[in-house]
C-alpha cells in the first residue's frame, strides 16, 4: 500500500511499502530441554544470527570477522594447515574435525560478563563461523551473533551440540 507524504517545505513523495529488505530465516525447536529460537538475516555486509532461549533477551552479542579467515592461504575448509608432508601425521587426528577453524576469531562486543557465558559464546560463535565457511567459502561477511540463552553455565556438551544444529539448520 503505498501512501503520498508531503509538507509546505518539501514537494509531495511516495511511500511504498515493502517487506524487510533482508533475506532472513527463522527456525524453532528445543535445545538444552529448552524451546530456541535462531534467526538467520543477511545483509550485504554481515550475517546477523539471534539464538534465543525461552524470554530471555539478547545479552551477548559477539562479532567473528569472516574476511580475513575466506582470504587465508593453504588453509582447507576446518582450518588446519595444508603444508604438511606424511611423516606430520603420526596418528589419525579425527576429534580435531569437531573443532571450529583456529584462524576465526570471536570478539565480544556487548555482555558476556560471566566468564563461562563468554566462553561458551566465543566457542559456539567460531563454530558458526566454520559451518559458514564450510558452507561458503569465500564468505567475506562478518558474523554477528546475539545470544539469549538460559543456563549457560550448566548447558553441557549436548545442550551446546543441539543449540548448532539448530544454527546449521538456519544457515
Amino acid at each position: 500500500m503505498a501512501s503520498t507524504i508531503s509538507t509546505p517545505a518539501t514537494p509531495a513523495y511516495t511511500v511504498e511499502h515493502t517487506p524487510f529488505p533482508a533475506p532472513s530465516k527463522t527456525i524453532s525447536g528445543y535445545a538444552n530441554d529448552t524451546f530456541t529460537t535462531v534467526t538467520r538475516m543477511s545483509f550485504t555486509d554481515r550475517l546477523l544470527l539471534t539464538i534465543s532461549q525461552g524470554e530471555r533477551s539478547f545479552s551477548h552479542w559477539i562479532h567473528v570477522p569472516l574476511a580475513s579467515a575466506s582470504s587465508s592461504e593453504n588453509v582447507n575448509p576446518m582450518g588446519r594447515n595444508t603444508n604438511y608432508s606424511h611423516s606430520d601425521l603420526d596418528e589419525d587426528d579425527g576429534d580435531t574435525d569437531l573443532l571450529p577453524r583456529s584462524d576465526l576469531t570471536a570478539t565480544t562486543l556487548l555482555g558476556g560478563t560471566k566468564r563461562e557465558d563468554e566462553m561458551v559464546g566465543q566457542t559456539l560463535a567460531t563454530m558458526i563461523g566454520s559451518a559458514v565457511l564450510m558452507k561458503r567459502p569465500r564468505e567475506e561477511r562478518l558474523l554477528v551473533l546475539g545470544l539469549g540463552l538460559q543456563g549457560v553455565g550448566e548447558m553441557g556438551r549436548q545442550g551446546f551440540e543441539e543449540v548448532v544444529g539448530l544454527v546449521l539448520d538456519c544457515l
